[in-house]
């Protein structure tokens, strides 16, 4: 069954808080991966590999290319 994009969102921010220790306050929908949580690129790919696990299927980098916030990020997943 396919998770709501609200359970891809509390997904998403519950990796960051656990896996980077981001302030809770900070993980906003509009929040940049990049510019305001300090995500690189290396972290991206943590990240990726946790939502992996969430989904159940492979994700494909790429997707992600273009993807600068946590609510792009939850929408390309919800729409996997």
């Amino acid at each position: 069954m396919p998770h709501s994009k609200q359970e891809v969102l509390d997904h998403i921010n519950g990796v960051l808080i656990e896996l980077f220790e981001i302030d809770k306050e900070k993980l906003v929908p509009e929040a940049r991966l990049y510019d305001d949580l300090d995500i690189d690129s290396i972290d991206t790919i943590d990240l990726l590999i946790e939502l992996k696990k969430f989904v159940g299927k492979d994700i494909d980098a790429d997707a992600f290319i273009d993807a600068r916030t946590i609510d792009e990020v939850a929408e390309i997943i919800h729409k996997m």
